[in-house]
């Protein structure tokens, strides 16, 4: 009977070692894994917060990511050159009939009556009959088609060309409303909007680039440092 009791009571030591060492085991297998970080948060709605603000400075913040974007993403490149194709229609159609710049100039009023299209001022009657809506048409197309022959749209080049064509705008409507699809803006964006927009979309692309270069010539001066180091080994 002692004998038993011994076998009994060993067995018993045997399987709480057993039991001790299997939790040591698990408890070392989760301290080895690696502690995974949080997920990152869900990235910004612009176009939701665009849509909810009635704040000029917001607006402009906000319009100038909406542009970095389409630079980005190639959409501003593809509606720029939609925008060419449908100004050089007008243009052609306008030269040769005044009853079509009459027509244009009647939906373009109704339009802006409708709160269709921004409304930076109402559309001259006598643009439309002279050759001013035409003249002004003209040189925005050619200034859209420089930035898409002489731009790859992910550089401050095309901002600058957009800028200079937005700094020449001083009673647009077509012109305003095409600019506005060009960059996904919507048509609460006025002329100074787009401008302030394109303006902080510069500064943001000057400042990354500033960043970079600063970096690589940090990276260069570190070269520099270590290469007499080896040379004199």
């Amino acid at each position: 009977e002692d004998n038993s009791k011994v076998g009994t009571s060993g067995n018993a030591t045997d399987m709480v070692s057993a039991e001790k060492q299997k939790e040591h085991n698990e408890t070392a297998a989760l301290l080895s894994q690696p502690i995974l970080p949080p997920p990152p948060p869900p990235p910004l709605d612009t176009d939701r917060l665009r849509s909810a603000t009635n704040s000029d400075g917001l607006l402009a913040v906000l319009g100038a990511a909406q542009v970095l974007r389409a630079m980005q993403d190639g959409g501003a490149k593809k509606r720029a050159k939609e925008a060419v194709l449908s100004l050089e229609e007008w243009v052609e159609n306008g030269e040769q009939s005044i009853a079509f710049r009459l027509a244009s100039w009647r939906d373009q009023r109704a339009a802006q009556g409708d709160l269709q299209i921004a409304m930076q001022e109402n559309s001259n009657f006598m643009a439309f009959i002279s050759n001013k809506a035409i003249s002004n048409r003209k040189a925005f197309s050619s200034k859209l088609r420089e930035a898409i022959e002489s731009t790859d749209f992910g550089d401050v080049t095309f901002l600058r060309i957009i800028s200079t064509i937005v700094a020449g705008m001083h009673s647009p409507c077509l012109r305003l409303e095409l600019l506005q699809y060009i960059l996904g803006l919507d048509n609460r964006y006025s002329v100074l909007h787009v401008a302030r927009s394109i303006e902080l979309a510069e500064t943001c692309m000057n400042f990354s680039a500033y960043e970079m270069g600063v970096n690589s010539d940090n990276d260069i001066d570190s070269q520099q440092k270590k290469m007499p180091q080896l040379q004199q080994r």
